[in-house]
């Protein structure tokens, strides 16, 4: 596996960087000269240069190759002093960042050509000749969908980790108070009791799935392009597998057309990130929600809530907010993906070039919100005394009265109507149900017994839901226990895979 020079950003970290600033001219590796308007136009270096450790892991793999399988094109002393200054100019970027100058009209325009001239300080004479060996056996065409499934490798890596770290604060949170009653909604309105932790666990599971897509997107991305070439293949007898090996790659692309126009896998990823997006803009509804006046059911910590400009008593759930609106700027990157991809014809367009913004807008957004969000989650102080009061709320334990009327041996829809009387009643009358006298219930229904009031209790409520899935406490600290032995699994998992960055 190729080991690049350690401390270098990530590919995340590189996504979030600043578009590069254009020098006034750019470097080409054809010589071709255009129209500046034109040349300023197309040119892709302005991002993609935060390929550049990816681009630079692929040369080192392609050398490496060219001098296993090529020796008498690519000797292995020549090779050696190729990969050395490979290595050079990932550190000097690495050093640089967004500063490059004089740049390239791509990133791998840009690292061939500072190769070449290091290498003709070293060598004055055959350096330059020596760099332009390089590019022997490949195209710029599988040469970038290789950094790109090498950039989107690492992402799914990264977001993974992310998403692993908000699962963790939730379930440390769920831990804080595994039983305490919460109230359930649906249509936004009281609907059933549940616990507190039960709740948590919900978003648990959501991102458990986000886990399930990403691996999926890292799987359509393990798949090594280079050596397709332009589109169909090259004459040279080169060895495909090792430069497989030398990436970590698991396959190799089947087919040399499809290998240099497929952005499936970047569909995929931007798909990954998208519904994280939504579930976290979901999450964050229920923090603004719950921390309202009006729910009150969570205390906003300063790690994340932020101050009003001019209202001192006031502090917002921001990064709660910015998620629901950040959600649909991920969906449109992958829009823009599709959109791509979708007129295209076979093969390669310069179309593709525009993958990259939409790809490394998407990763960072999503990153960035599920560490702000982890930090939300992780500083949840729950008010347990009102959420008792509202899990009680609305006359929420109404079902319960219904199934016990079964459980004396109603039918279920004749207990559904029953309850309902009684539910009318108690609302014109401005009363809970709880505070109903035993006559007063079996005026109503004779089998409504004491037991009934019990029944209609919420700690009673959520204790019946004794089911796989349900909120009752033994059921949800089961849950606990299963989620946290999955996050490590997850945890060593992820780790296990070959990163480059």
């Amino acid at each position: 596996m190729i080991q690049l020079p350690s401390g270098g950003p990530s590919a995340i970290d590189l996504a979030a960087l600043p578009d590069l600033a254009l020098p006034p001219s750019l470097g080409t590796v054809t010589g071709t000269s255009v129209d500046p308007a034109v040349a300023d136009y197309t040119a892709s270096i302005r991002f993609d240069w935060r390929l550049y450790r990816h681009d630079i892991a692929a040369s080192i793999a392609h050398v490496r190759m060219l001098a296993a399988a090529l020796p008498s094109i690519m000797p292995i002393a020549d090779a050696q002093a190729i990969e050395a200054g490979l290595l050079d100019v990932c550190r000097e970027i690495d050093t640089q960042l967004w500063r490059l100058e004089p740049a390239g009209e791509d990133v791998h325009s840009h690292v061939e050509l500072r190769l070449r001239a290091l290498l003709e300080q070293r060598f004055p004479g055959r350096g330059d000749e020596m760099g332009r060996r390089l590019h022997t056996a490949r195209s710029r065409n599988d040469q970038v969908a290789t950094d790109v499934r090498l950039w989107c490798r690492d992402a799914c890596i990264e977001l993974a980790g992310a998403v692993l770290e908000l699962q963790q604060a939730l379930l440390d949170r769920a831990r804080r108070w595994p039983a305490a009653p919460f109230p359930g909604y649906t249509h936004l309105q009281p609907a059933q009791p549940v616990v507190f932790a039960h709740h948590l666990l919900a978003y648990v599971e959501m991102l458990e799935r986000d886990l399930v897509r990403l691996r999926q997107a890292y799987a359509a991305a393990d798949v090594l392009p280079l050596g397709a070439a332009a589109l169909a293949g090259t004459t040279f007898p080169i060895r495909r597998e090792l430069v497989a090996r030398e990436l970590g790659f698991s396959q190799l692309a089947r087919n040399s057309m499809d290998a240099v126009c497929d952005r499936d896998f970047a569909i995929e990823l931007a798909l990954a990130a998208a519904l994280i997006m939504a579930h976290l803009s979901r999450l964050g509804e229920d923090l603004v929600l719950w921390a309202s006046d009006e729910f009150g059911l969570i205390e906003l910590s300063p790690r994340w809530a932020e101050g009003s400009s001019i209202m001192p008593q006031k502090r917002n759930p921001d990064a709660a907010e910015l998620t629901r609106a950040k959600a649909g700027r991920v969906f449109g990157d992958l829009q823009t993906l599709l959109v791509m991809l979708k007129g295209l014809p076979m093969t390669y367009g310069r179309d593709l070039q525009e993958d990259k913004p939409a790809l490394f807008d998407a990763a960072a957004t999503a990153r960035g919100a599920l560490h702000a969000l982890a930090v939300a989650a992780g500083s949840i102080e729950l008010r347990p005394g009102r959420a008792a009061e509202r899990a009680a709320a609305g006359y929420s334990t109404a079902t319960d009265l219904a199934d016990y009327l079964v459980r004396a041996g109603l039918p279920f829809r004749t207990a559904y109507e029953t309850v309902k009387q009684l539910v009318q009643q108690c609302v014109a009358a401005g009363r809970p149900l709880t505070s109903l006298s035993v006559e007063e219930l079996q005026a109503v229904h004779p089998a409504l017994g004491s037991a009934a009031l019990e029944a209609l209790r919420v700690e009673s409520s959520v204790a019946a839901r004794d089911v796989p899935g349900g909120t009752a406490p033994p059921r949800v600290a089961a849950a606990l226990e299963a989620a946290g032995a999955r996050l490590e699994a997850q945890r060593r998992a992820w780790a296990s895979r070959p990163r480059l960055s």
